[in-house]
């Protein structure tokens, strides 16, 4: 920490003597923020040989009970006849994709309690759906999870952390080998792979 105060400008450091507590503030907070970017980026996972097990009656109740104001009917696809939904960027990804795709066999929204554990600095993280699928041929199944958000660019979501717990969660259901990725209600190719960082610079040319 010392090392980093010693390394900003003079004109910087003034600001500690005309608001020490406001400096001191941001001064932390943008270390702690840094940190948290840095073990997002390079955080690494492993299969266990004997993971714990989860108690899929106690996520999936053969009834859930939710406030009515927060549900949404979920079309014939749902494990549910209804589905919760958190945000208007949800609701507009279960009408216009989940409730429109024949190949969907079902769908349904990851309850808070399922977690994927990650250090305290980014925080546990909550994926948003898990759907299965028949792949475009129709020869196989896809088991895929999807975070839906207003935007794509992670760099560009209301809090930081948001873009860090996608950014770990990518590396997570890697290691699963489940298709995990980051999209929009208006991402066409929803159920598609997540395109790699090479398509992408190709597509922006």
């Amino acid at each position: 920490v010392n090392a980093i105060f010693r390394g900003l400008t003079d004109r910087t450091k003034a600001h500690l003597f005309s608001n020490p507590e406001g400096f001191a503030n941001v001064f932390i907070t943008m270390i702690r923020e840094t940190l948290a970017d840095h073990i997002a980026e390079r955080i690494e996972f492993e299969v266990l040989p004997d993971p714990a097990g989860i108690d899929l009656e106690e996520l999936f109740p053969a009834i859930r009970r939710f406030p009515q104001k927060e549900l949404i009917e979920a079309g014939e696809h749902g494990l549910y006849d209804f589905v919760q939904q958190d945000s208007d960027v949800e609701v507009r990804f279960v009408n216009d994709r989940l409730r429109r795709d024949d190949r969907i066999l079902f769908f349904f929204k990851f309850p808070p309690a399922f977690k994927v554990s990650l250090p305290r600095i980014i925080g546990n993280y909550n994926p948003d759906w898990g759907i299965v699928r028949r792949a475009d041929d129709g020869k196989m199944t896809l088991e895929l999870v999807r975070e839906t958000k207003g935007d794509p660019d992670t760099a560009k979501l209301q809090f930081p952390s948001e873009g860090r717990k996608i950014t770990s969660a990518e590396k997570h259901f890697a290691t699963l080998g489940i298709d995990y990725r980051h999209i929009t209600p208006e991402t066409l190719d929803w159920a598609a792979p997540a395109p790699t960082k090479s398509t992408r610079l190709r597509g922006l040319k």
